[in-house]
């Protein structure tokens, strides 16, 4: 673990950007077609209790990282071997995001190989491991308005562009309440929500250990709403199929920007958007890889980011043969594997810590009536 700390405000700045990430982009929930966003609402709703467990873990183990106290609650061969597993899941989501920017940077450059794209996304990543969590999280602090204000000008640039149709969000409810509930828990509540098992990695490094969860809240209910606006303005814009059915929503919405034939054409100013959110949720991603890495192993985390760095450029590469197989891919392990990380392990490990310690409150009352 660094010896460094980081504010409330970065810690919120870093959260509300890896929240964005690429969940933005694609077609989340595109099985309850024009409810989509009340899936993501959903999803949002239901990652508020997981953000509660892993409080619940911080406020036991203050000064821990997951893969720490992991070993303490479950042991050291078992501990060691889930934490050594979350390492390799927080790669795999690091690679999955890496591919989803090889899969869209080319609509804007043309004739970019892929391997390319990621080559070049990976190394300043790489670089804000080697400086450490405090950099990362200064970096955030600084990116956070420009953030803030891109969403801002799109809502504005769409709304002026004439382009929201109020009846493309009608009937709202359309394909029923079962569908949109399955399409909450199959994709909207693990991406992004459920990827935020990765602060349990950074959680010990804040200041003020006890704002943990009102940054956590905040940080995790403005960029989920952010989100759902963003969803709802698309369907407005694109309707139900068109949202659906294309790789990029976001990106085509965007395309349709025209105010006065001055203001428009903005594909440039987004993708530049697009790969400052994806920068900073894969090297979350990276960083609790790396950081874990360094606690299990007992090496510097120096040692082992360009390692990761590897692995995480040769995984977004061979993942998947096509965007149809990595979107495919992405459906299987939302629904299958990240629950395993953001859902099963995390309760269990609140469950034994809390019977410990209820057993723990019951020893000494028994030893002073014996």
């Amino acid at each position: 673990m660094e010896n460094v700390k980081i504010s409330s405000f970065q810690l919120f700045t870093l959260i509300y950007i890896f929240i964005l990430g690429t969940t933005v982009i694609f077609p989340v929930g595109a099985d309850a077609k024009q409810a989509a966003w009340i899936s993501i609402f959903f999803g949002l709703l239901s990652g508020l209790p997981l953000l509660l467990m892993y409080y619940y873990l911080n406020k036991q183990y203050t000064n821990l990282l997951l893969t720490e106290y992991c070993i303490k609650i479950l042991g050291k061969y078992i501990g060691t071997m889930i934490g050594i597993l979350y390492i390799l899941f927080f790669l795999y989501g690091a690679a999955r995001d890496v591919r989803d920017v090889m899969e869209l940077t080319p609509l804007f450059l043309y004739g970019t190989p892929s391997w390319a794209i990621a080559f070049m996304l990976i190394l300043p990543i790489l670089y804000g491991l080697y400086l450490g969590i405090e950099v990362i999280g200064r970096t955030s602090e600084i990116f956070f308005p420009y953030i803030v204000l891109t969403v801002i000008l799109v809502v504005v640039f769409v709304i002026f562009s004439d382009l929201v149709k109020i009846e493309n969000l009608r009937p709202i409810t359309e394909p029923g309440w079962e569908t949109v509930l399955r399409t909450t828990r199959k994709e909207a509540w693990m991406a992004p929500f459920g990827e935020m098992i990765c602060f349990t990695m950074i959680f010990a490094y804040l200041k003020k250990p006890k704002l943990i969860l009102k940054v956590g809240v905040a940080g995790v209910v403005s960029s989920g709403l952010v989100l759902v606006l963003i969803h709802i303005l698309i369907f407005s814009v694109l309707g139900s199929e068109a949202r659906n059915t294309s790789i990029a929503p976001l990106l085509r919405m965007v395309q349709k920007i025209n105010i006065g034939d001055i203001i428009q054409r903005l594909d440039a100013f987004f993708m530049i958007w697009l790969i400052v959110n994806v920068y900073f949720k894969v090297t979350v991603f990276m960083y609790a890889a790396v950081i874990g890495g360094a606690t299990i192993f007992k090496v510097s985390k120096s040692y082992l980011v360009i390692p990761s760095g590897l692995i995480v450029f040769i995984t977004s590469i061979f993942i998947a043969g096509s965007y149809t197989a990595h979107y495919a891919q992405s459906d299987f392990v939302l629904k299958n594997v990240y629950p395993i990380f953001a859902v099963y392990i995390p309760l269990l490990l609140c469950v034994v810590t809390f019977v410990r310690n209820k057993i723990k409150k019951r020893k000494p009352r028994s030893a002073e009536n014996f």
